[in-house]
């Protein structure tokens, strides 16, 4: 069962995240439908903030708190190092140090480049440009990607 988490639970979780993610002083950025609600385009309902920083900044996190690396080799389309799902709150987390995606020429590493601060609370939260954003979906290749990609475009 899929749940809908309401605007202040995930204002909640972003703000507890950035906090501890702000401590790293590493780059970091929120991608996927949350990072396109961010931009305040509606994709529908937010199931998960799922974030991308570096392979050292997702072990240094791992270490200070204790947090399970979850990472596997399972996905043939998706991978990471590390693999972090931290309780940060009522909406999921996951945090991707070293993500990948596989294109038609081989694995593409996902940097933290060409973001952008936006203010959620007492915190700032950083996600891609929007045309980075539409660029990663198309990567991802999905058809919930391409549709995210196609409502970023028409914007």
């Amino acid at each position: 069962m899929t749940r809908n988490y309401s605007d202040d639970d995930f204002a909640e979780t972003l703000e507890g995240m950035a906090q501890r993610l702000t401590q790293l002083e590493e780059p970091w950025m929120v991608f996927g439908g949350a990072a396109v609600a961010l931009h305040g385009i509606d994709c529908g309902p937010i199931k998960d903030i799922d974030v991308v920083l570096p392979h050292r900044a997702a072990l240094r996190l791992s270490a200070m708190f204790s947090w399970k690396n979850h990472a596997d080799e399972r996905s043939d389309r998706f991978r990471s190092d590390v693999l972090l799902r931290p309780d940060l709150g009522p909406v999921p987390v996951e945090l991707l140090g070293g993500f990948q995606v596989r294109g038609k020429s081989g694995w593409v590493a996902v940097d933290c480049s060409e973001t952008q601060g936006i203010q959620v609370g007492a915190q700032r939260v950083f996600v891609p440009s929007l045309e980075r954003l539409a660029n990663i979906f198309r990567l991802c290749g999905r058809e919930k990607d391409i549709r995210r990609a196609k409502l970023i475009e028409r914007r």
